[in-house]
């Protein structure tokens, strides 16, 4: 009779769809691409919202910049890092957080109230 492993393999470790290190590395390198075309974006806005109705930029504009920065660190420590640091799954939640950070910096600028 043997032994129950002490050590069982999690579901997730075991599931063939599952992205490995280096596809969620590969993820992180394409987030700072999206990241530099969000850039792009967000600087269109706000110069479109400098020169159309009062002359400046909407109140989020600090926000949008923060946010697309932090963006820049979450994807390159989610780049970075190596296994040992960061588990699969907290670098998996890093690229979905860098991402939605990406997506947010022009959503951000692009509010204006007037």
């Amino acid at each position: 009779m043997t032994a129950p492993d002490p050590h069982p393999t999690a579901p997730a470790a075991t599931d063939p769809f599952a992205p490995s290190a280096s596809a969620t590395r590969v993820f992180a390198g394409l987030g700072l691409l999206l990241l530099a075309c969000a850039y792009g974006v967000f600087l269109i806005v706000v110069v479109h919202q400098a020169y159309s109705g009062d002359g400046t930029s909407g109140p989020l504009t600090g926000a949008a910049q923060g946010s697309m920065g932090l963006s820049a660190v979450v994807g390159l420590l989610s780049l970075c890092l190596p296994g040992d640091v960061v588990s699969l799954a907290a670098r998996r939640a890093a690229v979905g957080v860098q991402y939605a950070l990406a997506f947010a910096g022009p959503v951000l600028a692009a509010v204006d109230p007037s």
